[in-house]
């Protein structure tokens, strides 16, 4: 587990790398039918470690959940082999260093250089047949066309880190070049800069994020593109946003639990750093708890409900005809904030309410679960 005292001052991390390790460790084995597992950091630092086993960094928590991976991959007689390509421009030398303590992995491939002058040759490396995951983290705006070839095969998975808050200042500008080719050439609108311009706020942010994770889906045709704010660690403001890209309902699925978990963990932070700057705590604060209205929670509980009633209204539409729980949930997961397992206990209790009718259920049954099909019983969600 991510240990939080490790993150004095760089708390954006902390969230960041709480998505990774539960993200890594969930989505190995669903994809360990590939006899290839390829890890890629195009930008791997290390940045400011605090320890020495290097699990405050993202390629350490990423070997790590590898090499436990493989070791359960193993006893269950399964072989898959693990490969990792780290690439690093400055810190090269220490980023050698730290990966010569793991082990469990098949290879470790440090690569000292730019991650633009290594896409290609990674790229051209990888087996045809392999599945790769591409964390592309930089420290600024880099033209992510070069990244391409990395991001656009079949059986691949990407976390990007958009530096939010420098588009935020400079989009509009001529201050960054690449960010506005790779936003133009991979936008259908050809408008955007004066859009733009026009807006502020959460719009302004909305707008944004939305050309990004448009662009970046496009790079791949991928399906899903799902994204996770990470905020300032003092004040109400975006720093970056955590794009991840995916062409499979369980990818999502493994994002959802991954995107609650480090939410939640950001709104404990951020509530801790408020009682310590202030020297009090409100009426409901406690230390390690959340502040019933720091943003981060509550943007969890409102795409939660806004969730629960975008799956009542597709059930309702699919009338007498229902809709199998395998074809809900992806549609939703798709476009809210819930996990599945939320979800999938919502429908258990429409179902004991009598505000949904799910085929085949015993009295023992507690949850949804694929092959079941879900129809609408007739009795609207205000008078449930």
């Amino acid at each position: 587990m991510v240990d939080q005292n490790l993150y004095e001052g760089r708390e954006p991390a902390y969230v960041k790398h709480t998505f990774l390790e539960r993200y890594v460790r969930d989505m190995l084995p669903k994809v360990s039918q590939f006899k290839n597992f390829v890890y890629v950091d195009l930008f791997a630092g290390p940045w400011k470690s605090k320890c020495q086993d290097y699990s405050d960094t993202s390629f350490g928590i990423a070997l790590s959940q590898m090499a436990e991976a493989k070791k359960v991959q193993d006893r269950l007689g399964r072989k898959v082999k693990m490969v990792a390509h780290l690439v690093e421009k400055d810190a090269h030398e220490e980023l050698k260093a730290a990966v010569s303590k793991f082990s469990g992995i098949d290879e470790i491939h440090v690569h000292a250089g730019t991650a633009e002058h290594f896409a290609h040759k990674i790229a051209n490396s990888l087996p045809r047949d392999c599945f790769r995951f591409v964390v592309i983290d930089p420290k600024g705006l880099p033209d992510m066309r070069k990244f391409q070839c990395l991001v656009a095969p079949d059986k691949t998975e990407v976390l990007i880190n958009f530096m939010f808050e420098f588009a935020n200042r400079f989009a509009h500008t001529d201050r960054l070049p690449k960010l506005e080719a790779w936003l133009s050439e991979l936008n259908d609108d050809t408008t955007w800069k004066a859009e733009l311009s026009a807006l502020k706020g959460e719009d302004r942010e909305r707008f944004i994020t939305r050309l990004a994770t448009n662009a970046l889906a496009a790079m791949g045709q991928y399906r899903y593109a799902p994204w996770i704010t990470v905020d300032e660690s003092e004040v109400d403001r975006s720093l970056y946003k955590l794009i991840y890209l995916s062409r499979h309902p369980a990818g999502i699925g493994v994002f959802r639990d991954a995107q609650s978990q480090a939410l939640s963990r950001q709104s404990a932070m951020r509530s801790d750093i408020k009682i310590a700057r202030t020297g009090q705590a409100g009426l409901f604060d406690k230390p390690g708890e959340a502040d019933p209205f720091e943003r981060s929670g509550q943007l969890i509980e409102r795409e939660r409900k806004s969730a629960e009633h975008v799956a009542y209204e597709v059930i309702k539409e699919a009338g007498s005809t229902g809709i199998l729980w395998e074809k809900l949930w992806p549609q939703v997961l798709e476009l809210w904030l819930i996990r599945r397992t939320e979800l999938a206990k919502a429908m258990a209790q429409w179902q004991k309410q009598g505000r949904i009718k799910i085929e085949g259920w015993g009295p023992n049954r507690r949850s949804a679960r694929d092959g079941d099909l879900i129809r609408f019983a007739g009795q609207s969600e205000s008078t449930a």
